[in-house]
């Protein structure tokens, strides 16, 4: 095996709450899963910033308000 350097960014989906990644990984953006096969993941993404794992979604709309 060869390892080698990526001068370009290595993509990812991201929890904006507890840091989660997807397990999905690409050199580019356009080479992640899509919005609608994160979202039948579980996953609550955003328009903007805001995208949470299935763990954290759960967790917000269990009602755990204080």
């Amino acid at each position: 095996m060869t390892r080698t350097h990526y001068a370009e960014p290595v993509w990812t989906w991201l929890c904006d709450r507890c840091g989660r990644s997807s397990g999905d990984f690409a050199t580019w953006q356009g080479g992640l899963p899509g919005i609608s096969v994160m979202r039948s993941r579980g996953w609550r993404i955003a328009k903007l910033f805001g995208d949470l794992c299935p763990d954290c979604a759960a967790q917000e709309s269990g009602g755990s308000e204080s």
